[in-house]
This record gives C-alpha cells, structure tokens and sequence, in this order.
C-alpha cells in the first residue's frame, strides 16, 4: 500500500474507487457469502469438533483424531457428489454408524450435532460490513451469489441484516446439489442483467468462485485470502487476480 493511499481522506478513496469502476466499466459488485461476508467455515469447525468429542466419549475405543480423518474424509468424498445441501451429513453419519456399529441414539444425536450449524447465527467477517458499506457509499449495485439453500440463505440474510445492503431478490442461488462453475456463473450474470465485463466478483474459493467467473468472462476478480480454506476449494489462479485480507481492504488492491 502507498503512502499516498494512506494519505487520502474518506471522499478522496471513494472518488478513486469509483473512478476505477467508471474505467473498468464495472456496474455490479458479485459477492459470494460463506466465509467472504460470513465465518461459515468456522461455524461448520465448531460443531465437527463438538461430533469428533461426543463420539470419542460414546465409543472410547475410536480416538478423537481418528473421527475427525474419518469424518472429515467422508465429507470430502459427499461434498463432490452432493454439493452443500444439509442432508450431506445424515449420510455422513450413516456410513460412519454402518462401519462402527453405532447405536441409534448415538447416530441421531450426532447428526444433531451437525444439524446445529444450520440454526446458528452468523456475525460478519472482520471487515465485510465496512466494505459493504463502503461500495453502497460509492453507489455500486451489490448482488449475491451462493452456493446454499434458499431456507439457509433467507436466515444469514435476516442475521446479518443483509437488506441494509440489498434486496432479497438481489441474492442469487446456485443449486445446492451441485456447484458453483462457470456455467452457474454465466446464468449469475445473465439473472443481474449483466454482460460479464461489466461485474466484478469477490469469493474465498479459488474453485467455485474465481475460476468459473474468469472462465466466464469476468476480468476483475477479488479473492478473500484465508490460510485455513477447505482444501476442496484450493485451485491455482490467474496472476490478474487480486488478493484481500477481507472486503473493507478492496479498494486498497487497486492501489
């Protein structure tokens, strides 16, 4: 970051920041959500550790380390075939009963274990809310485009007080069977009315967001930094794309 940047007041880095628009002729800023506006990942950490800990204690024999390669292997594997929807650990914990002999009331507490990431509430990333804000100040339109169901999705909207932001129906959602590529992209972009020149998009995964909106036209794209992402979503980039500690950092990446 230049000094220059740091010298400049609040209406001088919004002027910039949409004079960079104007000159990229970007007209919408795509926004992933889970873990580029909101810690899902470390919600979904949380409760996969409170099922590795109730089933060392149910069944003394497995180490919690072992659950957790276990667990965290099947997941992997469903996540390929079965996207993101919630019923993806109900198989989870089923294959794992099947080959460990679980008792029932042991296979449904876990799977109410993990049914709790879905009923928590979600803060914002250090960040996101500023950056958010700052984009609205700008006068940039913000979309949403995710990877979850609309019942998930409707609830870290109300959580997060997303309308402050954006309309409901500014919330684009892919398939959550599936995943986002860059087919869901292009129909993205076509659903904001939008030539793919004309958006810029910032995600956390190199897999499901980056990739498929450069493959679908995107040129200015923002990847949310995080050191402890899903494997699954690690991919190699191309080097136009610009890398953020988190949202409110954006307008510094063009400096």
């Amino acid at each position: 970051m230049s000094l220059e940047f740091l010298n400049l007041t609040s209406i001088e880095k919004e002027l910039r920041f949409s004079q960079w628009c104007r000159n990229e002729g970007v007209k919408c800023f795509l926004l992933d959500l889970d873990d580029t506006l909101c810690p899902t990942r470390q919600v979904f950490k949380e409760f996969m550790s409170q099922a590795y800990c109730y089933l060392e204690n149910s069944v003394p024999a497995v180490s919690k380390e072992k659950w957790k390669e276990e667990i965290e292997t099947i997941n992997d594997r469903l996540f390929e075939k079965l996207g993101v929807n919630s019923n993806r650990w109900n198989y989870v914990v089923d294959e794992l009963a099947e080959k460990h002999l679980l008792g029932e009331k042991i296979k449904q507490e876990t799977k109410q274990i993990f049914q709790q990431i879905y009923d928590t509430p979600f803060t914002f990333l250090d960040g996101a809310e500023e950056g958010l804000t700052f984009i609205g100040k700008v006068g940039i339109p913000i979309g949403i485009v995710t990877h979850a169901g609309p019942e998930w999705t409707w609830k870290k909207y109300n959580w997060l007080n997303l309308r402050r932001f954006l309309n409901w129906d500014d919330v684009f959602m892919v398939d959550e069977n599936k995943h986002k590529t860059t087919e869901s992209w292009v129909q993205a972009i076509r659903y904001f009315g939008l030539k793919a020149g004309e958006c810029a998009v910032v995600g956390d995964s190199p897999r499901s967001d980056i990739n498929p909106a450069r493959e679908a036209g995107v040129r200015n794209c923002f990847l949310v930094e995080d050191p402890k992402q899903w494997v699954v979503h690690d991919q190699q980039m191309d080097e136009s794309v610009k890398k953020i500690k988190s949202l409110n950092r954006l307008i510094e990446a063009l400096f």
